[in-house]
């Protein structure tokens, strides 16, 4: 008989194949930050809630997911640093790069980010929300997903987990989902319902579970601002499908 092996076991088992000790758990807390920084007369409310590890220095492995997803958080390339460091540079940023040249504002903009980590058996993941108000219409906010391994601090990606033409087939899946949940025979219904059928594939935006997986898609991505965040999970089952 053929065993059918899940999704999130095959990253399991792909994150402990390097490393036959035990990793090392994180033990997590959470770095606040709240302030008000001004520019040019202009000023901005920052709320910071980031999910740390806070015995990052104990294995190689939680200290590279700890500095990935610092740089992440805090949009910050190449930096090394502890979380308040990193979100000093960034406020500095934010000072500088959004706080000039706006029109004239009626009240104070806002930028909040927060993060979460969980973990489940040799997986961590890491699902960063942002926020942000400056200027325009509306406000923007977006879900960034992030899945590491413990054994060794590697990222996954799509192309760990599927062939190229297994990325095709959860494409079509993921289509499929959405024409079913919307109610939408074909592009042009799904147009009508406010998609971007052309853009429908499947997002390194996603989440491992022992179930499945869920894929993300942000605002405008497949889609119109009018339709928010949109979420689509495929069942182990099914993602074995596509393996066919």
């Amino acid at each position: 008989m053929k065993i059918r092996i899940s999704l999130f076991l095959a990253a399991a088992l792909l994150a402990v194949g390097s490393c036959t000790k035990r990793p090392v758990r994180p033990d997590l807390g959470t770095t606040a930050i709240d302030t008000l920084i001004s520019n040019n007369g202009l000023a901005c409310k920052v709320e910071y809630r980031f999910a740390t590890i806070r015995n990052a220095a104990a294995s190689p492995a939680l200290e590279a997911i700890e500095q990935t997803n610092i740089g992440y958080f805090f949009l910050l390339e190449g930096f090394s640093g502890t979380p308040e460091e990193a979100a000093q540079a960034s406020l500095r940023e934010i000072a500088a790069e959004y706080l000039q040249d706006i029109p004239e504002q009626s009240h104070t903009y806002e930028y909040s980010i927060d993060s979460e980590i969980s973990v489940t058996d040799t997986l961590l993941t890491c699902v960063i929300n942002r926020w942000s108000y400056l200027g325009g219409a509306h406000g923007m906010y977006g879900t960034e997903c992030h899945t590491y391994s413990l054994a060794n601090g590697y990222e996954y990606e799509l192309a760990d987990l599927f062939s190229e033409e297994e990325q095709q087939n959860l494409a079509a899946a993921i289509h499929a989902k959405l024409c079913e949940e919307y109610e939408a025979a074909d592009d042009e219904a799904l147009s009508e319902a406010g998609f971007f059928p052309e853009y429908i594939a499947a997002t390194e935006n996603f989440i491992l579970t022992p179930e499945g997986m869920t894929f993300h898609f942000n605002p405008y991505e497949i889609g119109c601002y009018a339709l928010g965040s949109i979420e689509v999970s495929l069942t182990n089952e099914e993602i074995g499908q596509l393996r066919k």
